[in-house]
């Protein structure tokens, strides 16, 4: 009998998801929104307990405290960093505020038409791709502080995603439906429906391929020129809180609710890698985190912002 039960542990404990090969603190209690560079160099936080930062990722050391006040901390709840790594974004309500990364600096505050749950800032820093509470997305210009274009749903918008090529947007709405529009005109390409709400979405870099993904329902990889569905991932039942392409298109990183990290061919779905991510504390809230961010490294490796305040690396 004992035997038997320590071959079980030992099996059990075999088939577990390797952690990550690097660790680092960026929030002492909690991470409310992150955005990884596009080369994984620079990470923006939002904390629950110290406001706005940003991150050397290599160098695992902060280099700037961001917030709307001196002397205050501000609850930035969506933030994202451009693939280029220079400018950055963080929204507290309907605020936004714009940063240069280099220097640390504001460059622009403005006033987003409401509450702002998600964003995704393009690859040169100019525009912004804003998810909001009044049922839509707004394509904004962050240097004039204008919105060039609004994009309808019925519902809150909680997922966005701008391609690096500047051509596309993607939304995810809790309408149960993900919707890519292109921001030359603003004009509806495709509806992908879903069967709950979408809270995650993902462009390729070169926009040929969207990922859209339901609560703990399909997650779907689409060609953004037909429509169609290339192909349905095998996560029926995960939480999917984050996905990013890789620089070649033929990968996809998700983040789920519960610190899991996939890898996936986009071609056919197939897993290729999986992962948990380190947890605070083994009981209590700091027991799991939502994975918030994701990124592809230039040597190979995943890095990941978990909510309870980790950044991860992980060897592909």
């Amino acid at each position: 009998m004992a035997l038997s039960i320590i071959l079980s542990l030992f099996s059990l404990t075999g088939c577990e998801a390797p952690g990550p090969d690097k660790t680092f603190e960026v929030a002492v209690q909690g991470v409310l929104s992150a955005g990884i560079a596009g080369d994984a160099s620079y990470t923006v936080i939002g904390s629950i307990q110290h406001g706005g930062s940003l991150w050397d990722v290599n160098r695992s050391e902060r280099l700037y405290n961001w917030n709307r006040k001196a002397g205050e901390y501000t609850s930035f709840r969506a933030a994202d960093i451009s693939a280029s790594g220079r400018v950055a974004i963080t929204a507290e309500d309907t605020n936004l505020l714009v940063w240069d990364v280099s220097s640390g600096r504001s460059l622009n505050f403005w006033r987003a038409p409401s509450k702002v749950i998600s964003v995704a800032i393009g690859p040169d820093g100019r525009y912004a791709l804003l998810g909001m509470q009044n049922n839509q997305a707004a394509y904004f210009d962050i240097e004039r502080g204008t919105v060039l274009y609004e994009f309808q749903h019925e519902a809150e918008v909680h997922g966005v995603s701008l391609s690096e090529n500047g051509l596309l947007a993607l939304t995810g709405s809790d309408d149960q439906t993900a919707r890519l529009w292109r921001v030359e005109d603003g004009a509806p390409l495709h509806t992908f429906t879903h069967a709950n709400q979408v809270r995650t979405v993902a462009l390729a870099v070169d926009g040929s391929m969207a990922f859209t993904s339901a609560q703990r329902e399909d997650a779907v990889v689409w060609d953004t020129t037909s429509g169609d569905a290339l192909t349905k991932l095998d996560y029926r039942y995960e939480n999917f809180t984050s996905a990013r392409f890789s620089p070649d298109n033929k990968q996809l990183v998700l983040g789920t609710f519960r610190g899991d990290i996939y890898l996936v061919s986009t071609s056919d779905g197939t897993e290729l890698a999986h992962w948990k991510a380190k947890s605070r504390s083994q009981w209590g809230p700091g027991s799991s985190g939502a994975i918030l961010a994701v990124a592809f490294t230039g040597d190979k490796k995943i890095v990941a912002v978990s909510s309870d305040g980790l950044l991860q690396t992980f060897s592909r």
